[in-house]
């Protein structure tokens, strides 16, 4: 009798097991792999005070965990070359590289990685992270913008471009030379792009029908 209840309680889980995994399968299917676009992402940034100025990073990469249809369960790294930083003068670049300000030498990366992401409705999510700039890392919040996935037939790619403005207290990170000169709030404009090649024929369907 004990060994058949041993039989059965195995059968039983073996059973269960295939139904599990017979009902998670489209599921394993057709999760999409998605990643950024660097060549479609813009970071700049303005400065206001007595010295105004306006520019950006040209260097940078990212990672995708998760689905972008699902953002409440992805997790979004990006990386910015910080030599790569660019106002549009030598000079001022030099300053920004050195150890008033990114000291691009002994931290050569800013990064920037997200602990939640929110839906606020299917045009807006709430973005919380963690940014990392010359060794400090600081929790930071903004609202990113969502604009309606693209499908183009030719590529078989699903692009959902993005767009967000935060203002960056750079005293936070130690960052407060010239302060005389320059407001400790800085300015910044994000703009990226989502892409996947591998989006399920269910939701193309949908995206279709919008």
């Amino acid at each position: 009798m004990k060994n058949f209840k041993k039989i059965f309680s195995k059968r039983l889980t073996l059973k269960m097991s295939f139904i599990a995994l017979f009902m998670l399968s489209p599921v394993l299917a057709f999760a999409a792999d998605w990643q950024i676009d660097t060549s479609k992402t813009l970071i700049r940034f303005a400065t206001a005070g007595i010295m105004k100025v306006d520019g950006g990073f040209d260097r940078l990469d990212g990672q995708i965990k998760g689905d972008a249809f699902d953002p409440t369960h992805m997790e979004t790294t990006i990386s910015v070359q910080a030599n790569s930083i660019s106002t549009g003068s030598g000079m001022r670049d030099d300053i920004l590289k050195g150890s008033s300000f990114f000291n691009v030498e002994k931290y050569p990366v800013i990064r920037f990685k997200s602990t939640l992401v929110t839906l606020i409705d299917p045009a807006h999510a709430l973005v919380r992270g963690d940014l990392t700039m010359i060794g400090v890392t600081k929790s930071i919040e903004f609202t990113m913008a969502l604009e309606k996935p693209k499908f183009d037939a030719t590529s078989k790619i699903v692009t959902i471009n993005t767009k967000a403005n935060l203002t960056v207290n750079r005293n936070d990170w130690g960052m407060d030379s010239y302060s005389a000169m320059v407001d400790k709030n800085i300015s910044v404009h994000v703009e990226s792009a989502l892409v996947s090649s591998n989006v399920s024929p269910v939701t193309l369907s949908k995206i279709a029908a919008q």
